[in-house]
């Protein structure tokens, strides 16, 4: 079975430093940090002076982890899809539903299948601003190389590489477009009912890997 938490086939992910955790928790402070500006007064209120302010570092530092702004979102959306592999690995081996399994995935950030009022406010402003979801884009992009590897182990994917690729980007791509319509048409109802169809409608023309005996 592979490891879905690791990028490369073909080397097993080594542990960060502890350098490298502190960098990753910095960021995801200032991430968090900034998405609270941004709620709480807009993006253009959101100055880099302000948000590095609000964790008690200089402009410097800021740009020394996040090269413009609009850089700042990446750790929310990576926090988000290590959620999603988390989820993944521990129903790789399950043999449930591949549909209920991808819907649940996404699921535990969401609330009985809603957003609270502050995410719901955060994921408007970054899908109405063009700088926000091209980061939002990049992350998904890495997401579904990972979701590829689950995907393999239970849909028969074929033999060239745009093939085996391509069920994980739709799926991907499937999911963000449910979310970004379902927030841009006012966020009501259960979200999970719409990824389901979606997923279903995506899958649809792909075999299921038979399961080993």
């Amino acid at each position: 079975m592979a490891d879905l938490a690791d990028t490369d086939t073909a080397t097993k992910p080594t542990r960060p430093s502890l350098v490298q955790r502190r960098a990753h928790e910095l960021r995801l402070e200032i991430a968090h940090k900034a998405a609270e500006i941004f709620v709480a007064d807009g993006d253009t209120s959101a100055t880099v002076e302000r948000i590095a302010g609000s964790v008690g570092i200089s402009t410097r530092t800021f740009y020394r982890h996040f090269p413009a702004k609009e850089d700042v979102v990446r750790p929310l959306f990576r926090e988000s899809a290590d959620l999603i592999i988390a989820e993944l690995q521990d129903r790789a081996q399950g043999g449930g539903d591949l549909i209920e399994d991808l819907v649940q995935a996404w699921s535990p950030q969401l609330h009985d299948g809603a957003l609270t009022d502050f995410e719901l406010r955060l994921m408007r402003l970054i899908a109405d601003n063009a700088e926000y979801r091209l980061r939002w884009l990049e992350v998904d992009d890495e997401l579904a190389g990972r979701v590829q590897k689950f995907l393999s182990e239970r849909i028969v994917t074929g033999d060239h590489p745009a093939l085996q690729t391509l069920p994980a980007v739709l799926v991907v791509q499937a999911t963000r477009h449910v979310f970004d319509g379902w927030i841009r048409a006012g966020a009501e109802g259960d979200v999970r009912e719409l990824l389901r169809r979606a997923l279903r409608a995506v899958l649809a023309g792909f075999e299921a890997r038979a399961s080993e005996p």
